[in-house]
């Protein structure tokens, strides 16, 4: 594709640009005077000749990647060129989000603030985006909240979630726990610490637990439940399930996340705890290699249930 054939390119894909951006865009915008630029794998870039971080990416194999304002302002530190179109960016009220090929950005509009753009993720390569690791995967439930806020006043179910995430916050706010993977699932929450990710001990090879890790995670889970449980009403309860092993990190809606059968292990057994932990059997055996043994009621082929008094009571982390 030389020049001539990329600016035809252009004038036939602005006419159907707002499709692709979900959001109006003046007729004659890059329409006029844009400048190309011919790339080194054969793509073509059209920039506007006055805001060289709008513009759109003319690919060979004819896909159009429009990028725009904020989001084009970081396109410098992502690889310049763009890898996707604009995506709507989960839970912002008025967002975006763009793949690059050395990373991804968001662009989250604040009233009366204004725009914002920032990058969330960087990467090597738009290959290597996803990677396995191991972890430590918890998923929380507030057991029969959906029938319980039903009919209620709002402001006392968002009351009641906010103690909820308190004592989350609270019970993970610790020395040891520096960074950890968090996201709400309506009425619990999903939490993923990986190895290596434990502040109070030297690193150990990789996909390894370091001393201590294990114990920590569990307390702090336990403290979660024990301390959700003394503030919300008494038709609730508070459950927690815990696994360990590998998982698969990777990007969904412009955030990161986990999958893998780990993560949906944990969300299984924490649906068999009601004011109490569930433990998978790794897991069991590795606050064991931690000092800490446990004793519970077996649940076949998944791993022992259990009080969370029996990690809270004198093994606080």
């Amino acid at each position: 594709m030389d020049e001539n054939e990329a600016r035809q390119r252009l004038a036939e894909y602005l006419p159907s640009l707002q499709g692709d951006i979900g959001y109006q865009r003046l007729p004659t915008w890059l329409s006029d005077t844009p400048v190309f630029c011919h790339l080194p794998n054969g793509d073509w870039v059209a920039t506007h000749p006055g805001c060289p971080s709008e513009g759109v990416l003319l690919k060979s194999d004819g896909t159009n990647l429009p990028f725009f304002g904020a989001l084009g302002k970081v396109i410098p530190r992502l690889g310049w060129v763009p890898a996707s179109r604009e995506y709507f960016l989960a839970s912002a009220l008025h967002g975006r989000y763009q793949v690059y090929q050395q990373g991804l950005a968001v662009w989250e509009d604040f009233e009366g603030i204004g725009d914002a753009g920032y990058p969330v993720a960087q990467w090597p390569s738009i290959d290597n985006r996803a990677r396995s690791c191991v972890a430590l995967v918890a998923f929380f439930d507030l057991r029969d909240f959906t029938a319980w806020s039903s009919g209620r006043d709002p402001k006392l179910v968002q009351d009641t979630i906010e103690h909820f995430e308190n004592s989350f916050q609270n019970a993970f706010s610790r020395p040891w726990c520096q960074w950890v993977f968090a996201k709400g699932t309506g009425d619990g929450l999903m939490v993923v610490s990986e190895a290596g990710r434990y502040a109070q001990a030297p690193a150990v090879a990789e996909g390894e637990f370091q001393p201590g890790h294990c114990k920590a995670f569990c307390v702090a889970c336990a403290k979660t439940v024990e301390d959700a449980s003394k503030g919300i009403p008494d038709e609730l309860a508070v459950g927690c399930g815990i696994t360990l092993g590998r998982v698969t990190q990777l990007y969904l809606l412009g955030r990161p996340d986990y999958i893998g059968p780990e993560v949906n292990n944990a969300s299984e057994i924490q649906a068999i705890a009601y004011g109490e932990m569930c433990l998978s059997m790794d897991v069991v055996n590795s606050l064991q290699k931690d000092g800490v043994n446990v004793n519970g009621k077996v649940i076949p082929t998944k791993g022992i249930r259990l009080a969370v008094a029996e990690l809270v009571n004198g093994r606080g982390a």
